[in-house]
């Protein structure tokens, strides 16, 4: 098989040095290395090396093994509190020599796929605050909560190193999931205000503090990182990409066409995309109805259009199939998650 064969869901380029903490931390609660590294097909001395290199698939599997084993479905939180800056290899280089945090940032989330291929992390600028919003790309729904919890918490971790001594981390987390714990809980693990059921997976951070200085700045040593950070990304497969560009498109267009129209568009065929999309365990439809959730969550919470015009909106044509979709989301009718939403605004 040709290496442009192989998918970069199958691909080894994650450093098993990100999960050095993790089996540290499920150590401590009698969790062994060999009881990680079950259905993984890697050996217990692989996993334990922190010189050795996994695929996302991989990964993933270690991580349904930590959250099953444990029984602690923060345990994403708590592992990136513990991730250091420099287990993030060439990009924590990058992100250590910047001028300021808000380099910082945008060079974290540009070469984020270097680190990971189980999520699309943007960078959203409004008027008062600066956004890293978390989306799924691979339809992983055992592990993407601890993705999620894991990227924020990093952030959070990272943004508090870059900016100790100069100014308090005023921020706030957004999460869509259903409370699995008090959300005193989560807020402990992050020491941020956090709200749940929200449209987006976001950490909000005030637009101020994007102007401060890191310590360690320097330029030299920035951009050879920055070069070794695009190498990385030069030879990932480029079949990742497919699940952004679709989800770009989408919001580009403001629709959800059919996959005929969608692969007319990125001037491909369908049968290419699904095979695409089946190499990272995801189909068009599962993007489609994420975004449609995501664009539904945002306008019952931030708008006073009915119910009726937000599912023709999202290409419903009966607003009961919506509402259907909407209680399989999240076990509450549409009209439910406005009042729930809106009160706690």
């Amino acid at each position: 098989m040709s290496s442009s064969s192989i998918s970069a869901a199958s691909r080894a380029f994650i450093s098993t040095e990100y999960l050095s903490q993790l089996i540290d931390l499920l150590a401590q609660q009698g969790i062994n290395t060999a009881q990680l590294s079950q259905g993984t097909g890697l050996s217990v001395k692989s996993l334990a090396s922190p010189d050795e290199f996994i695929s996302p698939l991989q990964y993933h599997k270690v991580i349904e093994n930590a959250l099953i084993l444990s029984g602690d479905p923060l345990l994403g939180l708590e592992h990136g509190k513990r991730m250091s800056i420099s287990s993030h290899g060439f990009l924590g280089f990058a992100i250590m020599a910047s001028d300021n945090l808000g380099q910082a940032l945008s060079l974290a989330i540009r070469y984020a796929r270097t680190r990971t291929l189980l999520a699309d992390i943007r960078f959203i600028h409004d008027d008062d605050s600066a956004i890293i919003q978390i989306n799924r790309l691979a339809a992983m729904p055992t592990t993407f909560s601890f993705v999620v919890h894991n990227i924020i918490s990093t952030f959070v971790t990272i943004a508090r190193f870059l900016t100790r001594g100069e100014q308090e981390l005023n921020a706030i987390v957004r999460l869509t999931e259903k409370p699995v714990r008090p959300v005193s809980c989560y807020e402990g693990l992050l020491g941020l205000p956090v709200y749940l059921q929200q449209a987006h997976n976001q950490l909000c951070i005030p637009r101020s503090l994007l102007d401060v200085k890191v310590s360690t700045a320097n330029n030299t040593a920035r951009r050879m990182a920055e070069t070794e950070c695009e190498k990385l990304l030069s030879e990932l497969d480029s079949g990742q990409d497919l699940v952004t560009r679709i989800r770009r498109q989408l919001e580009k267009m403001d629709a959800f066409p059919t996959l005929t129209v969608m692969a007319s568009t990125l001037n491909s065929s369908p049968r290419t995309i699904n095979r695409k999309l089946a190499q990272l365990n995801t189909t068009y439809q599962n993007i489609v109805d994420e975004a449609r959730r995501e664009q539904a969550m945002h306008l019952l919470q931030n708008t006073r259009i009915s119910v009726e015009e937000i599912a023709h909106q999202l290409g419903y044509n009966d607003p009961s199939n919506f509402g259907r979709a909407f209680r399989r989301w999240l076990d509450m009718s549409p009209r439910t998650f406005r009042k729930q939403t809106q009160k706690s605004a």
